[in-house]
């Protein structure tokens, strides 16, 4: 498998709630009012994460992406204790986040600030697995002002679609629709499909094949720049009366 770097969604959210004990004997206060702050505030934080996060290959062979919630604690002196995590996706995505929030430095707490308590946060991290043709970051529009366009016009995809398709020459008969998602980069690239309706598996993946031989198309466009968009189409098996 070739290599593939890093392309995080990382989404930072501090959730708090006034209880005591929230973590048991340790009768940790979450306060409302009072919080503490990564140095240099939440964009260091951010960075801090992204710099120090390298995808584990062994998510990306098992297609593991989704939210890493973890929840540790930061002491009166700003030092991070008590690292865990809530919900994981991969035992390898789960111990990097938690070993890069062990190595954060000590987080500050406003001056002058009286009365401050142990408080837990609770952090997700988004692990998205990387798309072609799509830089991390980058926006996928579901709409746009000017939508992709097949190169000719629909009728030119029809025909595409209709010289392409092969009906599997192996006595399996089914008819149906099956939908297919994909994305129209803004270079114009048919990227990532995946069947959103199937019928079969071999519909799907002989739906899927077509689509991957498409060339390229006319790219989206919004308030007068390219973008990346998504698009559906249904493609119909029919046994000929």
């Amino acid at each position: 498998m070739k290599k593939a770097l890093l392309f995080f969604l990382i989404s930072v959210t501090i959730f708090s709630n006034a209880q005591e004990g929230s973590l048991g004997k340790d009768n940790i206060y979450i306060p409302v009012d009072i919080m503490p702050r990564f140095p240099g505030g939440e964009q260091e934080m951010y960075k801090f994460i992204k710099e120090r996060q390298k995808y584990p290959e062994s998510a990306i062979k098992a297609n593991a992406e989704g939210r890493v919630i973890t929840r540790f604690t930061i002491k009166t002196d700003g030092s991070i204790t008590n690292v865990h995590i809530i919900r994981g996706i991969h035992p390898d995505c789960d111990s990097l986040v938690m070993d890069i929030i062990k190595a954060m430095p000590k987080w500050e707490w406003e001056k002058d600030v009286k009365n401050i308590k142990d408080t837990d946060f609770t952090l997700p991290v988004i692990f998205r697995l990387p798309i072609e043709g799509v830089a991390d970051g980058e926006e996928i529009r579901h709409t746009a002002d000017q939508m992709p366009s097949f190169p000719g016009g629909e009728q030119e995809m029809f025909n595409f679609l209709r010289d392409n398709l092969k009906w599997p020459d192996n006595g399996t008969y089914f008819q149906g629709r099956v939908t297919i998602r994909f994305i129209v980069t803004k270079e114009g690239k048919v990227v990532n499909p995946i069947v959103l309706r199937g019928i079969t598996p071999i519909a799907d993946k002989e739906a899927l094949r077509v689509i991957n031989l498409m060339p390229d198309w006319i790219p989206g466009k919004h308030k007068g720049e390219l973008v990346n968009v998504y698009y559906t189409i249904p493609i119909v098996f029919r046994l000929s009366q």
